[in-house]
């Protein structure tokens, strides 16, 4: 009898911690832009900044489409540029000061809940391992300097960051630019996915699910009258 008990305990314990597992699956990071965007159940929302005007600023707690900046730099402010080359020409974003952020130049974007975030650095520096980090949903997505995505016309290199929770809404990206670094970078392709845009794929899918049978049923009916 003790036996079993023992038994019985040690596979409720197992049980329990595989339903947790479930459950409480961990977000993934990526620094793989491919990789992200083949793990999205629908398309994103894309902030490429090549609607809004070069030259214009994002004052400290404003929004652009939809996303809402929010930082402190000193006096200085975030500015849509296009000086130099980039993922998706001809704007990205920067600062005031040339263009460009430095290291040091952390900020956060607050965005319509959803289920994802990731975005596009550039530099022409030589980085290091976790110079970058992108943290949302309770985990961190570092920079990896092995994971270049691509080398632009004039010797920047790309590199991506983000972050997919399949089992919760959020609505917050702290960006941190590690102080120290004597680095610029720049941003560009900032990539959201609201709940709304998975509801409505979601529901899409279970539309076609639903009416391929009735299609396959009267595909059967037309080859029997055929007969």
């Amino acid at each position: 009898m003790h036996a079993l008990s023992r038994f019985s305990i040690g596979m409720y314990a197992l049980m329990t911690v595989g339903y947790a597992g479930v459950i409480h699956a961990e977000p993934k990071t990526y620094s793989n832009q491919v990789r992200f965007s083949a793990a999205l159940p629908a398309e994103p929302s894309i902030l490429d900044f090549d609607r809004l005007n070069s030259g214009a600023t994002i004052a400290d707690t404003s929004s652009a489409e939809g996303i809402t900046f929010s930082y402190d730099f000193q006096g200085l402010r975030m500015k849509i540029a296009h000086l130099y080359a980039t993922t998706s020409a001809p704007n990205f974003l920067g600062t005031n000061d040339g263009g460009v952020f430095h290291d040091g130049d952390d900020f956060t974007l607050s965005f319509l809940p959803g289920s994802a975030v990731g975005l596009h650095f550039i530099s022409a520096d030589p980085l290091i391992d976790g110079d970058l980090t992108v943290t949302a949903a309770g985990v961190t997505a570092s920079l990896d300097v092995d994971d270049v995505q691509e080398t632009l016309p004039d010797g920047s290199r790309v590199y991506f960051l983000g972050i997919i929770d399949d089992q919760a809404s959020f609505r917050q990206a702290k960006i941190v630019a590690l102080a120290g670094g004597f680095f610029l970078y720049n941003v560009d392709d900032i990539m959201t996915l609201p709940a709304a845009a998975t509801q409505a794929s979601n529901a899409l899918e279970s539309a076609t699910k639903v009416q391929q049978p009735e299609l396959v049923a009267e595909q059967a009916t037309a080859d029997a009258a055929a007969r």
